[in-house]
């Protein structure tokens, strides 16, 4: 590939892929409690963080299904393309049920089907890029990702005080669109080969100690997310008694400086390095989280203050930490890496609203935004003797070739 540091033009397809598919989780999020509390009598706080905590799970098992068998076959495009026409069948079908159970077996399914799609165009963007632009590349593709979390709940918040079902009727749809965009524009990456085997595909976790730095950095990232995602909106209907509408503004507003700030972070990380930025960033978030519930539930102005700062630190720490996978692997490899990357924060995310349940069904929704952060603050802590240890904290990882292979 020409190091030009350019950006690839099949980057900008992937991220609209990532956008239409990734939107399609979103929306629904600022609805679950009139699709589903208000639609199954008799379920508990923790039953209803089930609807996330079986999505996630999915991600977690059959993220890392994905990664293996995309490197040990030599293929990315199948997956996008099964995952996305699957994931349309099963939105319908979730509106079509009538009890929880069977509910959240079709959410699982379809969290395997949709994490078939976006894990590989994540991994598609580090088969695209190179060392000269992969914090650009990941900036662009984290810019479509970003705007697709925050223009889904608050579009997905338009719907549903139209419709109940509307949001899930719109991911259908969504998921159609790309699959006829992957069907006709997705190109699979030249240099990809067939692995003999699937243990060939696990050598990888050999002589690759950095993975390990990013997978706990994204275990912080996700778990914060899974608590907001699952808990923001259930605070701004049981604190601040607000609907689905000023729910989805409100996770908009923490989206908008993370939206903007993914491509000049990534351009800035090629520049000075990935934990430059990546700690000042995350520290940052675990203290404003631990904060935002007892300041948010001054009213829904200091609310949203509170995670547009929030937003800000988040910006600050996702296109740097992918980028940093591609730091310090082989292009051939970039499939299982991404997928031990997202293992970690699969587990975050499940973690967030299990935690965020169990809190809530104990104590309040503004102490529950304490825990979540101070688990977060104490997680990355215990980080810091692994940062040590490997020699990350000195020098900080920039993306020079020589600084690369020095932490493989």
């Amino acid at each position: 590939m020409e190091r030009s540091g350019k950006v690839p033009s099949q980057v900008y397809i992937l991220g609209i892929l990532a956008l239409l598919m990734i939107s399609s989780v979103s929306i629904l999020h600022t609805n679950e409690y009139e699709f589903v509390w208000l639609r199954f009598e008799g379920l508990t706080l923790f039953q209803l963080s089930l609807f996330d905590t079986v999505l996630y799970s999915a991600y977690l098992l059959f993220g890392l299904l994905t990664g293996v068998l995309s490197d040990r076959l030599g293929r990315r495009r199948a997956f996008v393309i099964a995952g996305s026409v699957s994931a349309a069948i099963l939105f319908t079908l979730m509106t079509r049920i009538s009890t929880y159970s069977l509910l959240l077996i079709l959410r699982f399914l379809q969290g395997a089907c949709s994490v078939m799609g976006w894990q590989i165009l994540m991994t598609l963007v580090l088969d695209h890029a190179d060392n000269s632009n992969r914090g650009r590349c990941m900036g662009v593709f984290g810019g479509f990702l970003a705007l697709s979390m925050g223009m889904g709940p608050v579009v997905g918040g338009i719907l549903a005080s139209r419709s109940v079902l509307l949001p899930y009727y719109t991911s259908t749809a969504l998921n159609l669109l790309a699959f006829f965009m992957a069907m006709v524009l997705l190109r699979e990456p030249s240099h990809l080969r067939k692995k003999e085997s699937l243990a060939e595909s696990f050598t990888i976790l050999k002589g690759r100690p950095g993975l390990t730095v990013t997978a706990l950095f994204n275990f912080v990232d996700r778990l914060h997310i899974g608590f907001i995602i699952f808990l923001l909106p259930l605070f701004m209907e049981l604190t601040l008694g607000k609907g689905p509408d000023l729910r989805g503004l409100i996770l908009g507003i923490h989206a908008l400086p993370f939206i903007l700030l993914q491509y000049p972070v990534g351009q800035w990380s090629d520049r000075v390095g990935r934990l430059q930025i990546l700690v000042p960033g995350t520290i940052g978030y675990g203290v404003l989280l631990s904060l935002s519930g007892y300041i948010g539930a001054q009213g829904a102005g200091t609310t949203a203050v509170m995670f547009f700062l929030l937003g800000i630190c988040s910006g600050l720490t996702g296109p740097t930490n992918g980028a940093l996978v591609g730091d310090l692997v082989e292009r051939d490899e970039n499939a299982v890496a991404m997928a031990l990357f997202n293992l970690a924060g699969n587990l975050g995310i499940i973690a967030g609203p299990l935690i965020a349940g169990w809190v809530l069904d104990r104590w309040n929704p503004v102490s529950s935004f304490l825990v979540g952060g101070l688990i977060e603050i104490a997680a990355l802590l215990m980080s810091l003797p692994l940062l040590k240890r490997q020699g990350l904290l000195k020098g900080m990882l920039t993306l020079r070739s020589k600084s690369s292979k020095s932490v493989r």
